[in-house]
């Protein structure tokens, strides 16, 4: 002890204490085993009460250079997968780690590096970035890390994590049901004795929960330093601190990855203040699970950087600017993307099991967090939300509403045998034949001032939760041909007039046209007569506004139409020689949140499903014959 004493340069009684602390930790640690589990229930651990009783700040050593440190200690500063073993208590993950040295290469290049990274949700995103902002401070206390999130208290939770792995002077000893399901190891040593203590033993230096300054090598260079860590919630106000390492996790919610005031206040707040808080040579990453074609890493991938070659150029001036060559584009975001599961991977039922290799060695990223038994059933029973939330594809990218095999039956290319929703014994304008009441008869409107119109009839059967296309059209009109009124003859005209009177003649009277209002109000709903019509017909018109609740996760396009075609719940006339049903159903498969134009059928059909739940059935009312004369 005495000569380790000197290599450290320390005195001999300093020594003797820092060991008889440490025996007199380790000894209660050894104690509190048994009962670890219940007593970090209810006091929030037994090792950090008896480390605050035994031991000071002032007591821990001071930084340790690297020439003095133990070659454990000299390991881990290069190799994170032991590093996180040793000092963190965790399971070796493939995925993290290579994640980890990713970055790690990123951050060294002499340029802003941006990166996005997608990952499923449970495996362990928000703990790659805790043990990861961990190492780079020991390994360079002098960096600066801004550890960012959707809201402040997120944000400062996550840094009060960073601050208390590093001031722990124990060795961290986890919950035993976490180690006897696999998911954590004991700790080996902790990072303020192999590598000196981190919290500064001055009374006055900066350590809060919500950024913190680490202990310096040079002592005198400490007052004037910047903040080790920070915290800020993605809406909170942190304009004027800058950093080497920015970390962003859960920034994108459900909440501000659709259309809505949220979403594009935060893609406001990202482009004018997160991206700018990197300092030359630093590095923003951003990680979490996609959510959407909408969502903030949509965003940040779709934007580009333009890079000029310096060697292009000889020296000569340029006359003819039509030999100017564009700039090179280069994404501006590097996507690391993780997926739940890699189908061209598994070989088999073994390589699913829950103690099969992980990736890259096996199918699944994590088999124990993300097991096949939870995948498969969000496989086969949302698959949109699999392919999106769980293997990160973008829905706007090859994704579609519905796949065509839905429609029109048979067996799928994911092995399942759809029953398809057509009527081949049925053409347009026709009722399918026993029918059982209560039936409910609407009409949808999809109007548009330019452009073409979709009108559609349907017939509701709630006893079976059938929903038959009877009738549908394509095409422009103006709002007369819609529904006119003659004033001298005074006479109703239009396709509402004539599929009203249709409707009525063969037994199913029309109860409620669903019109959308956003286009239709001024020439339609303010109308006098279309309140004379609605009262001549018993008829009620529903109004429609469609805004951000098209993309609504419960009431939009996406949430109610694809279940419906999927399991057959809708039915259409035959596609034999029929244009409206092969219209109907092309539309449908092709449709993209994004998408512009071809998309009227599907939104007369979102109208009409959205509020048949909240109608019931008319009586039509009587006719009593009059002369004509009359």
């Amino acid at each position: 002890m005495q000569d380790a004493a000197g290599i450290a340069g320390i005195h001999v009684n300093t020594a003797s204490k820092w060991e008889a602390k440490r025996r007199k930790a380790q000894a209660e640690i050894q104690l509190a085993d048994v009962e670890v589990g219940q007593v970090r229930k209810k006091r929030g651990g037994v090792q950090a009460d008896a480390w605050k009783a035994s031991m000071d700040v002032s007591d821990l050593p001071p930084v340790i250079p690297y020439d003095r440190l133990s070659p454990e200690a000299q390991r881990a500063l290069h190799d994170f997968d032991y590093f996180r073993r040793r000092y963190l208590g965790r399971v070796p993950s493939t995925w993290q780690v290579d994640a980890a040295y990713k970055i790690v290469k990123m951050l060294e290049s002499p340029e802003k590096e941006f990166i996005c990274i997608n990952c499923p949700p449970g495996a362990g995103k928000s703990t790659l970035f805790h043990d990861f902002a961990c190492w780079m401070i020991v390994r360079n206390r002098k960096i600066r890390v801004l550890i960012g999130s959707a809201t402040q208290t997120l944000a400062k939770m996550y840094s009060r994590r960073i601050r208390e792995t590093l001031e722990r002077p124990f060795p961290l000893h986890p919950d035993p049901i976490l180690i006897e399901k696999g998911l954590a190891i004991p700790a080996e040593a902790c990072l303020s004795i192999d590598y000196g203590r981190f919290k500064p033993s001055s009374s006055g230096a900066l350590w809060r929960a919500e950024e913190f300054i680490v202990e310096q090598e040079d002592l005198a260079g400490l007052d004037n330093k910047e903040p080790t860590v920070s915290s800020y919630g993605i809406d909170s106000e942190f304009i004027g601190h800058r950093a080497d390492l920015c970390l962003f996790d859960d920034v994108a919610t459900p909440e501000n990855a659709k259309e809505s005031v949220a979403r594009d206040k935060l893609l406001e707040r990202w482009d004018t203040v997160a991206e700018a808080r990197v300092d030359p040579g630093g590095l923003l990453a951003v990680i979490g699970q996609r959510l959407g074609p909408g969502d903030l890493y949509a965003h940040c991938l779709s934007k580009v950087t333009y890079e000029e070659d310096p060697d292009a150029y000889d020296g000569a001036d340029v006359t003819d600017i039509s030999d100017v060559q564009e700039p090179e584009k280069h994404s501006k975001y590097t996507h690391f993307i993780y997926k739940a599961y890699y189908e061209e991977l598994d070989t088999g039922r073994e390589s699913r099991k829950t103690v099969a290799p992980s990736w890259p060695n096996g199918p699944l990223l994590d088999p124990y967090r993300l097991s096949w038994k939870d995948l498969s059933y969000l496989k086969h029973s949302t698959p949109a939300k699999f392919e999106v939330i769980y293997q990160q594809q973008d829905l706007a990218q090859g994704h579609y509403l519905i796949e065509r095999v839905w429609a029109t039956g048979g067996m799928g290319p994911d092995g399942i045998l759809y029953p398809g929703c057509i009527d081949n014994d049925r053409r347009p304008g026709y009722i399918p034949s026993n029918l059982e009441p209560p039936i409910i008869s609407v009409a949808s409107v999809d109007p548009s001032p330019t452009n073409f119109w979709a009108v559609q009839w349907w017939l509701y059967q709630p006893k079976t939760n059938l929903r038959y296309l009877i009738d549908c059209e394509r095409t422009k009109l103006t709002a007369e041909e819609l529904l006119g009124y003659d004033t001298s003859s005074r006479n109703y005209g239009g396709i509402m007039e004539i599929w009203q009177n249709r409707s009525f003649d063969m037994g199913y009277p029309i109860s409620h046209w669903i019109v959308e209002v956003n286009a239709a109000q001024r020439f339609l709903l303010a109308h006098d007569f279309v309140r004379k019509w609605q009262a001549l017909h018993g008829v009620n018109v529903i109004p429609h506004t469609t805004h951000r609740n098209k993309l609504d996760e419960n009431l939009g396009v996406e949430a109610l139409l694809p279940n419906l075609f999927r399991t057959g719940q809708i039915r259409m006339p035959t596609m034999r020689e029929n244009w409206k049903t092969l219209a109907f159903v092309e539309e449908m498969s092709t449709w993209t949140p994004n998408k512009k134009n071809g998309t009227d059928l599907v939104m007369a059909a979102w109208f009409a499903m959205l509020h048949l739940p909240e109608l019931g059935p008319m009586k039509a009312t009587p006719r009593q014959w009059r002369p004509s004369w009359i």
